[in-house]
């Protein structure tokens, strides 16, 4: 095999492999233009829908782009969504009821019924309840 005979060849393949080298760049720059709908799709973000619909029509300016990957990943525990004039906790501490809030007033004995009723609820995680009611007992 002459030089020529392996030029012929490797012009042969090379459609090919720039047709795949194209085609793999194209697919990581159309993921990393939606990175922030992937994140938010991932991440149960509650406004998922609205960061997907600004993704799409608005990603291509730079400084929306970083905006949107900001709130995609923004803190779980810092996220609100509002639905139906009532706040709902996206975290640890979910949606309930006034009567089930914490607030601390009234006497110890009310206070740890109050926690023990946010645990039963769900409100309050196993390891949530016992630090208030660590505090709580601190607090006498």
């Amino acid at each position: 095999m002459d030089v020529t005979d392996y030029t012929q060849q490797l012009n042969a393949i090379n459609p090919y492999l720039s047709l795949l080298i194209f085609a793999i760049l194209m697919l990581s720059m159309l993921v990393l233009y939606f990175l922030p709908s992937i994140i938010a799709i991932m991440r149960q973000h509650p406004q998922k829908w609205l960061l997907i619909a600004l993704n799409v029509f608005a990603g291509w300016t730079g400084f929306f782009w970083i905006g949107l990957l900001i709130w995609a990943l923004w803190p779980k525990e810092k996220l609100t969504a509002f639905q139906a004039g009532q706040e709902q906790g996206w975290g640890p501490y979910q949606a309930h009821s006034q009567t089930q809030s914490f607030d601390g007033s009234g006497s110890t004995a009310e206070t740890l019924a109050q926690l023990a009723r946010m645990r039963d609820h769900g409100t309050l995680t196993e390891e949530e309840f016992t630090k208030a009611k660590e505090r709580l007992i601190n607090r006498l």
